[in-house]
């Protein structure tokens, strides 16, 4: 409520026409003017001052909408200050004229209270009318609105023509006004929509409010007539007022004597609509979930106990489905318990009901004899329903309603509970993949570390002299790999070189790659010849390797003062001679020791398998160590780069330095791929002795 000029422009002007009609009546009384023409333009002003106090008592309310009960509350509030003041102040008020039987005040204090009195009946019936306009408005059709306003307009103009008196054709007029607006007020049964939506609980509450208000209005109407006490002193005043204030007391009166019926009649329905509204709060809640949620077990535990709070039912739990371990094999875990648990269910066998349910869309037991036919015996409910979650044509699991009365799902809750598992299990697939998505995010995550910690593992160069330079390239087809290649320098002239493979490929090959480089650095510089070395790391990851897993490697020795190289080898690819021929071309030799790869073999047997290959490189001779990722690539036909290709290739490139080896392998290797991924980790050792 608030107080601007408008108001108080409206306030002024009504008191300042209060004021002038007061002095008017003094003078009326006083002289015992009883002129019709200018108590007609008195009852007039009386109307305008009325019209007045209604424009600002409708710009101070409160536009705030509220509930039926509390409105009916402040209704039976003013409808008792009314009361009082027409059972208290009205019959003081009211005494008769000598010679006549009107009112007619005594004194200039009884005019007053007069005046008073009139605008304190005329102020309720403003409130009145503008208060139960809220109840009417509440979710009314564009009809109810147009009803109540003809009932308003018909009202003033009765309040008019009663200017005019209650005979002749004018009073005809106002009596089929009064008349019409009466019939209106009947019609305001069949739009009483707030009563509708009331709980049982606010029914009955409802019912003592309306059959108070009924009560109050009635006895208020029969008291403002024109030959009652109160009604006698309002016609003395204005007979316009009059008029209205009996026009409004008799539509209060109907109005909530027809709502005390209509509320009687609904409250057999609460029931239904306590359970419709249960449903659509349900609704929002599952829609919540859904839009907001993304944890799969609350969306889950929300889901059943929607279902348990819409149904009413005994038991409630969800089934979701998994792929098993082979091919076409599928598994169903208990996800969500509502008033049971995953203990009490498993003592079930429920294969017939998802059978069931997969071809028929749903099953629906509505007796203890049928839960034989699906092998339920013994499950302690008498009423099982059992429905689909299919969220994009995808089948993931089961919904479960069970009620331990006969016959307790009707097809209204039938459908219901399937209208919840289609939303259901659009909100658990996308939790599901939420979930997923966040795992995958996570594994890229650390992938993307353990890719960076393997590139720290991996030498930034290789050592070089005035004698011998090297270079190389090393890439794993996935985030992390397997291929390990390393150095180490031994004394002041000798070198260690190590190119290795682990078997597989992902985050378990990267570990052993991480666990090979300790062994390498470890016993490369105690190793008395490359067979020792050889030996140790193959006993070094025996007992640490699973079954499944191996290690190639390819070792070296150089020599830098003399250029002496020794090289074995466990299982690895060859390594690649590549020297000048007469014919000013280059020619290739494989030095391929014997040896199987690491951890194959027992330490006597693997020793007895291995061999070292010796030879000391001459003037612009190139090593080539490598890994079988680079022969295994593929182009979009799926052809293998090969061997035999990489040979030729290392043909053309021999006399370059290594740095241009390395560009032209590269090169080589992305033109033949055309952008197909590679099959597996790519490395590359290349070393030239001058």
């Amino acid at each position: 409520m608030r107080l601007n000029f408008r108001n108080s422009l409206y306030l002024t002007t009504a008191g300042l026409i209060a004021a002038v009609l007061l002095v008017f009546d003094w003078i009326r009384v006083s002289i015992g003017l009883e002129d019709p023409v200018l108590n007609g333009f008195h009852s007039l002003f009386t109307v305008v001052a009325f019209a007045l106090l209604y424009a600002a008592v409708r710009l101070f309310r409160n536009k705030k909408s509220a509930k039926p009960l509390e409105i009916l509350r402040k209704l039976v509030a003013y409808g008792f200050f009314a009361t009082a003041l027409i059972s208290t102040w009205g019959i003081f008020l009211s005494q008769k004229g000598e010679g006549t039987d009107k009112y007619v005040p005594s004194n200039i204090m009884q005019l007053l209270a007069t005046t008073v009195f009139a605008f304190a009946i005329a102020f309720f019936v403003i409130i009145l009318l503008t208060t139960v306009s809220d109840i009417i408005y509440i979710k009314p059709e564009r009809k109810v609105r147009r009803r109540f306003e003809l009932f308003v307009g018909f009202a003033i103009l009765a309040s008019f023509l009663s200017i005019f008196g209650r005979s002749g054709i004018m009073g005809t007029l106002r009596d089929i006004a009064f008349g019409i607006a009466a019939f209106i007020a009947v019609l305001h049964i069949v739009s009483m929509n707030w009563i509708v939506f009331l709980s049982r609980k606010d029914k009955y509450k409802s019912l003592v409010h309306t059959l108070v208000l009924m009560a109050l209005f009635g006895y208020s109407f029969a008291s403002t007539g024109p030959t009652d006490a109160a009604g006698g002193v309002l016609n003395f005043y204005s007979p316009p007022m009059a008029e209205l204030a009996q026009i409004v007391f008799l539509f209060l009166a109907i109005y909530f004597s027809f709502a005390f019926v209509v509320t009687i009649f609904h409250i057999p329905t609460s029931g239904v609509f306590e359970k419709k509204k249960r449903e659509l709060d349900s609704y929002q809640n599952l829609s919540k979930v859904i839009t907001n949620v993304m944890d799969t077990s609350e969306v889950l535990n929300n889901t059943v106990a929607v279902v348990g709070a819409v149904t009413q039912a005994n038991k409630v739990w969800i089934e979701l489905r998994y792929e098993g371990d082979s091919p076409g094999e599928e598994e169903y875990k208990v996800s969500a318990t509502h008033r049971t648990s995953q203990y009490e269910l498993s003592a079930f066998n429920f294969n017939d009901v998802r059978n069931s349910v997969r071809k028929d869309k749903r099953v629906i037991i509505q007796d203890t004899d049928e839960f034989q036919q699906f092998n339920l015996r013994g499950f302690p409910a008498r009423s099982l329903l059992a429905v689909p979650l299919i969220a994009h044509d995808d089948f993931i699991g089961m919904l479960y309603a069970a009620h331990e009365m006969p016959y307790a799902f009707d097809d209204e809750e039938i459908s219901t509970v399937s209208a919840f598992a289609d939303t259901a299990a659009v909100a658990i697939q996308n939790s599901l993949l939420f979930t997923k998505s966040l795992e995958n995010e996570r594994l890229q995550h650390e992938l993307r570390i353990a890719h960076e910690m393997q590139l720290k593992l991996l030498p930034t160069s290789l050592p070089g002299s005035d004698k011998f330079v090297t270079d190389f390239l090393s890439f794993p087809a996935f985030e992390v790999g397997g291929d390990y290649i390393d150095y180490s320098r031994i004394d002041d002239t000798k070198f260690a070189f190590v190119v290795g493979d682990v078997s597989g490929k992902g985050t378990s090959a990267a570990f052993y790659m991480a666990y090979i480089k300790g062994v390498f650095q470890s016993l490369s510089a105690s190793a008395k010849s490359p067979l020792e070395f050889m030996m140790a790391a193959n006993e070094a990851v025996q007992s640490t390797l699973q079954k499944n897993f191996f290690i190639t490697l390819i070792y070296a020795t150089l020599d830098g003062a003399t250029g002496e190289v020794s090289v074995v080898r466990a299982g690895h690819t060859p390594a690649v001679l590549v020297s000048p021929s007469d014919a000013d071309g280059r020619r290739c030799r494989l030095i391929r020791p014997a040896g199987a790869g690491l951890g194959l073999e027992q330490s006597d047997d693997f020793g007895r398998h291995l061999c070292e290959e010796k030879f000391v490189l001459d003037h612009d001779d190139m090593l080539v160590f490598y890994t079988d990722g680079v022969t295994d690539q593929r182009n979009p036909s799926g052809e293998e780069f090969g061997e035999e290709r990489f040979y030729g290739l290392l043909k053309e490139l021999g006399g370059g330095t290594p740095t241009e080896v390395k560009g032209g392998i590269i090169r080589a290797l992305a033109e033949f791929s055309q952008g197909t991924d590679a099959v597996d980790d790519t490395t590359v050792l290349v070393l030239k002795w001058r």
